[in-house]
């Protein structure tokens, strides 16, 4: 059956990965195989094309700024406005003004920052509300024409918050969840138990309502890593490069990170934000997805590593990157537990590949250097 036409709901358009969705949906809605350009991403005949695509910001102003930004998307993207997706009845009214009907829906709104403070407040509850608001509006007023519910989760609602960082342990598969509980993240009032917490919750969540209000829609989870890559979503300046590309790439020649001897990251693997966002369109149709954790990590990230793949790649940034000591990749009584990504690669089939470290991290930097002009730095 054709899929041209069908419809996507998308959450958090003005955000690092939700841009990236959009512009592979886009593009393939574009582009047609005859016609494939090469900056379509791989997979592309197998993507259906012709989706329609409508997407949340928080304001006008918000998608004025992505159109600036993406001009070619006028006419492709429809804006809808969700000011507070953790207020109660948030998605009700968007989805009920709907006279169409969505096929598919994919949820990346959520709070990702390190700079809050009330970790219950500012990162859990907005994680979790946004995700069930959005499942009851979808459940009670999107039709019964829904077939997958998409959610951008995490591997740090798989990980052991609790694990010792100096024994690496048996790799993460999608059969674990991680312990951490709301209280440890309140009593320690740590962002990162608290970004824990909240995409571990609000995955629970899904699941629960899934098992609960048995919905017309499946469910599939995308549990990434540390996400890095080249920025879509608007910038205004330094302090809006999103949290991820800040600690493990940007910080690294901005000032930030003096002496990465002693530096240590929360985890230590990471993906490019280009398979994130194509998993998620590949998820749309994928039936192996079906009901699904999957778990996206390319490799090992660390500090030294990051120091030692910018000077390498942009020697007019030695003076900005602090060398470090280069032979030692991890820090000192650091091993990290890794992952079992083999899940992707039967889902997603044997085109299923990750860049490496420095393919992303080259273009991640290349991107922030782009965007440094432009702030004029």
């Amino acid at each position: 059956m054709s899929e041209v036409g069908k419809r996507v709901f998308l959450t958090g358009a003005s955000g690092f990965i939700c841009t990236h969705i959009v512009k592979i949906l886009v593009d393939v809605s574009s582009f047609f195989p005859a016609t494939v350009s090469d900056h379509l991403p791989r997979h592309v005949n197998s993507i259906q094309k012709g989706y329609q695509i409508v997407a949340t910001v928080r304001s006008p102003p918000k998608a004025e700024a992505i159109f600036a930004l993406h001009p070619d998307w006028k006419g492709k993207v429809d804006f809808v406005y969700v000011p507070d997706i953790a207020a109660p009845g948030a998605f009700d009214e968007v989805i009920k003004a709907d006279k169409i009907g969505f096929h598919y829906i994919i949820h990346t709104a959520s709070p990702v920052s390190f700079a809050v403070k009330d970790v219950k407040k500012d990162l859990i509850d907005p994680a979790v509300r946004g995700t069930t608001e959005l499942m009851k509006a979808v459940h009670e007023y999107g039709g019964p024409q829904i077939k997958r519910f998409i959610l951008l989760g995490s591997a740090v609602a798989i990980l052991d918050s609790n694990q010792d960082i100096t024994v690496a342990g048996k790799d993460y598969t999608e059969d674990d969840w991680n312990p951490v509980t709301v209280e440890e993240a309140v009593k320690t009032q740590s962002p990162v138990l608290g970004y824990n917490v909240g995409k571990k919750l609000a995955e629970k969540a899904a699941w629960e309502f899934l098992a609960t209000e048995k919905p017309v829609f499946d469910l599939t989870v995308i549990n990434p890593d540390i996400i890095i890559g080249p920025m879509l979503q608007p910038v205004d300046g330094p302090k809006h490069v999103n949290e991820t590309n800040n600690f493990a790439c940007y910080n690294f020649f901005n000032g930030t990170y003096k002496d990465i001897t002693k530096l240590t990251f929360p985890f230590y693997h990471f993906v490019d934000v280009r398979e994130v966002a194509l998993a998620h369109v590949l998820s749309l149709t994928a039936s192996k997805a079906s009901n699904q954790r999957i778990i996206l990590v390319s490799g090992l990230i660390t500090p030294q590593l990051v120091a030692n793949l910018i000077r390498k790649n942009f020697p007019q940034l030695h003076d900005r990157v602090d060398e470090g000591n280069p032979p030692q990749v991890l820090p000192k009584d650091v091993q990290p537990t890794g992952w079992n990504a083999s899940k992707s690669h039967e889902i997603f089939g044997g085109e299923w590949e990750y860049k490496g470290l420095e393919e992303s991290l080259v273009g991640t930097v290349k991107n922030i250097l782009e965007w440094e002009k432009k702030w004029g730095i």
